[in-house]
């Protein structure tokens, strides 16, 4: 039976709901790790992951993963206000409803933050 994978790697929902913006110094050429090819200026020291700025949204790093999952193709790398975004909030339930994904069941969410 193959290991469960958390619902952040391969559910994608917040990736087609949020604008994602950060500092310049989370990029690649500042010394950050988000690669600066997926980015765009957003004013001042802001910065904007491509696809975020516009309706309906969808980051530039959604990927498809296999096996009918899409996820952040660099989640290792993403920015920060991709990183601080609350598992199993509110905002993630109600943009998983609003993509017609099912809702996480108490007992994953659990078993995940339990892993954390």
């Amino acid at each position: 039976m193959p290991e469960p994978v958390h619902p952040c790697l391969h559910c994608g929902a917040c990736c087609q709901n949020y604008r994602v913006e950060f500092s310049v110094y989370e990029l690649q050429s500042m010394g950050g790790t988000v690669p600066d090819a997926l980015v765009h200026e957003a004013g001042g020291n802001r910065c904007r992951m491509n696809g975020t700025e516009r309706h309906p949204v969808r980051c530039v790093a959604l990927a498809e993963l296999g096996g009918g999952c899409i996820g952040c193709g660099i989640y290792a790398v993403r920015p920060r206000t991709c990183r601080d975004f609350p598992f199993a909030s509110y905002g993630c339930h109600d943009t998983r409803a609003k993509l017609g994904l099912p809702a996480l069941a108490e007992d994953e969410v659990e078993r995940w933050r339990n892993a954390a």
